[in-house]
């Protein structure tokens, strides 16, 4: 065979190849790019759908009341209930008054010894002249929130206040939480530790040991001696 009819027979099949090998790979890079156009469009809408779906079912899964508010706990309430219903006595502390120890309530500035005293039949007035378990008397905050108020205790007569009655005397009474009859406001007179007693029927008013009425003249100045 001559070396024209090799040549011939090289370019023949050179061409062949040309038109038909080669775009066979064209072909395919366009399909597989097409697959992936299809792939990435379905992927996206299957996404779609799980978001609407998602969505939905959060809709459908909200609750139609208003929102619980969880209750308070029963300590946390008696805690601060507790707190509101103890007087602040803190001025009378930093004035000098003496607080939850026993002490006798003088009248002061009258030049004699008359302190408070539970006598016969629980009566109490300011008669008292020597220091014993009838005059030693205690001033307690009192279970209340308004500011100043103490209740009046007898250490040796225990669970038992000073209570104001209908008339000017007073009595011993049981003690009862936020009785008004046992609640003293604690006035202050000036920064030498004295003040006054107001309870239920106003200030307590003192003279030659006995109580008086509001409208009569009377001392009022007390203070507490240890």
């Amino acid at each position: 065979m001559s070396d024209d009819r090799i040549q011939q027979g090289l370019d023949a099949y050179a061409d062949h190849l040309q038109h038909t090998t080669a775009p066979a790979p064209a072909r395919e890079i366009r399909h597989r790019a097409a697959r992936r156009r299809r792939n990435r469009t379905a992927a996206g809408a299957f996404v779609a759908a799980l978001v609407v779906a998602g969505g939905l079912g959060a809709v459908l899964n909200r609750p139609s009341g208003p929102p619980v508010v969880p209750a308070a706990s029963p300590s946390a309430s008696a805690s601060a209930s507790g707190s509101a219903r103890t007087s602040d006595v803190s001025q009378l502390r930093e004035l000098g008054i003496d607080l939850e120890t026993a002490v006798l309530l003088d009248i002061a500035d009258d030049g004699v010894d008359r302190w408070m005293q539970a006598g016969a039949g629980d009566v109490v007035d300011f008669t008292g002249t020597a220091r014993d378990a009838t005059t030693e008397m205690e001033l307690r905050p009192a279970p209340v929130s308004a500011r100043n108020r103490v209740t009046i205790a007898l250490p040796a007569r225990p669970g038992m206040c000073v209570a104001a009655t209908t008339g000017v005397t007073l009595t011993l009474t049981t003690c009862r939480d936020g009785d008004a009859t046992q609640t003293w406001r604690v006035v202050p007179a000036g920064d030498s530790g004295q003040f006054e007693l107001e309870g239920s029927n106003g200030i307590l008013r003192v003279e030659d040991g006995r109580l008086v009425a509001p409208d009569r003249s009377g001392r009022t100045g007390i203070q507490t001696l240890r």
